[in-house]
């Protein structure tokens, strides 16, 4: 078996990854929300999930199942 045949390891950065994810666009609009509502109150509560990729406050990422989780638990 050559080198090329082994799995080798790879860790991507979080910005690489592909699994799906949300911004706090892409949740304001799913909940019918201004973005700025969303990131001002949704995002703060503490049964909201926390965010896998936190850059800064403008650049931050949810897991996509993580948030409709949170919707399916009843989220008010």
């Amino acid at each position: 078996m050559s080198m090329h045949d082994q799995a080798q390891p790879h860790t991507a950065s979080p910005l690489a990854s592909s699994a799906p994810r949300m911004s706090t666009a892409d949740i304001a609009a799913l909940l019918g929300l201004s973005r700025e509502h969303v990131t001002d109150r949704i995002t703060k509560r503490l049964d909201f999930p926390k965010p896998f990729i936190n850059v800064s406050r403008r650049t931050r990422y949810w897991r996509t199942v993580d948030v409709m989780a949170w919707l399916r638990r009843g989220a008010q």
